[in-house]
């Protein structure tokens, strides 16, 4: 502890001597540069005790190194602070009759030449003046010193007039061009966001629209699938009606009889009038020709793949199959249909019933099934 203050003591006398060093020989000298010189003091402090325990020549020498580098350093620092403060607007000259000292007799020698050359002058002049001419008037040279000041004075007052006039007009298109551009980022934003609404509105009003037509199309169809199903019910009750009635007849006559009487106008009792015929007397002669009828009403209404059906279903009735005649009737019939059935899905007229097929796809029927056969 007594060596750390006892060196910064001397450090601190050090530095005061080469300040008051610097200002007696007419040197200036940045404050910073002696804040500087203080940190490489300490810096070449810390490295020599660091670099040898030894006093020995070497050590020595690197210790004068290390100050001779230290001492460049803050004279290249110091001389950039004052050529910085030149280009400031602070010439040198008036920073060293601020800073610096200058000593008696060098004021003086400046002061006694530039009397001396003064008054050479002054006789050199009274000399060689012609005996005719004289001095000027005092009068007249300080009015036209004073008619000159003035009018500078007035060119400068005009000078400054018009760069502040440029200046204010500068800053009021400034002002102009900020206000500008503050209204049309406000006019920009005050359109994205009436584009945004309308956007949201849309939006709405469409989701409204798809959700009004979705509950109508669901309202539709529950409407339709409620009526399909009462028409359902009402049809299934109708048949079983139908059926009931049928079963209540106790003859094939009376059978036949119902069904004739049904064909045009319910066409839907002659079938299942048909139907339970074929069942109820399968072994009678009289069944194919019950088959066939059966066949034409599915015609009629444009059932073709019941007829195909029912006349599939016919081939193993045993009075069918045991004839072998009537057999290959059944099966001509069954191709027959088949390629009417075709011929109508080629043409898309699948619901065509058979008496209303035009004259020119019968006749294709026809070509076609007579290649076939």
């Amino acid at each position: 502890m007594t060596f750390i203050l006892v060196t910064g003591s001397i450090m601190a006398v050090s530095i005061f001597l080469i300040y008051h060093l610097c200002r007696f020989i007419g040197i200036e000298m940045k404050w910073l540069s002696l804040v500087l010189c203080a940190v490489m003091a300490f810096l070449v402090n810390a490295v020599a005790i660091s670099m040898s325990p030894f006093l020995d020549r070497s050590h020595y020498l690197r210790l004068g190194v290390l100050v001779i580098a230290a001492a460049a350093i803050v004279t290249l620092f110091n001389e950039h602070l004052l050529r910085r403060s030149q280009k400031d607007g602070q010439p040198a000259d008036e920073a060293s009759d601020s800073q610096a000292v200058t000593l008696p007799w060098k004021a003086e020698q400046p002061a006694m030449a530039a009397a001396s050359a003064g008054a050479a002058a002054s006789t050199a002049a009274v000399d060689n003046a012609p005996d005719g001419e004289q001095e000027p008037e005092p009068n007249t040279t300080k009015a036209a010193s004073d008619t000159a000041a003035e009018e500078e004075a007035a060119r400068t007052a005009a000078l400054k007039k018009q760069q502040a006039l440029a200046a204010a007009a500068r800053a009021e298109e400034e002002l102009a061009a900020k206000a500008e551009q503050a209204a049309k980022a406000k006019a920009e934003a005050i359109a994205r966001a009436q584009a945004l609404q309308a956007e949201k509105d849309e939006a709405r009003r469409k989701a409204a629209e798809e959700l009004k037509a979705r509950q109508a199309a669901e309202a539709e169809a529950k409407a339709a699938q409620q009526q399909a199903e009462q028409a359902a019910a009402k049809a299934e009750a109708k048949q079983q009606q139908t059926r009931e009635e049928i079963a209540a007849l106790d003859s094939l006559d009376r059978i036949l009889d119902y069904a004739y009487d049904h064909a045009g106008s319910d066409p839907a009792a002659a079938i299942c009038a048909y139907q339970q015929a074929i069942d109820r007397y399968s072994e009678d002669s009289y069944t194919p020709f019950l088959v066939i009828e059966l066949g034409n009403l599915y015609k009629e209404q444009a059932a073709y793949d019941k007829a195909i059906e029912s006349y599939q279903q016919a081939l193993s009735l045993p009075i069918i199959a045991t004839n072998d005649d009537m057999k290959q009737e059944f099966i001509k019939n069954t191709r027959y249909l088949t390629i009417v059935q075709d011929i109508l899905s080629k043409h898309h007229a699948l619901s065509t019933p058979f008496p209303d097929i035009p004259a020119g796809v019968m006749q294709e029927i026809e070509t076609k099934f007579q290649q076939s056969s």
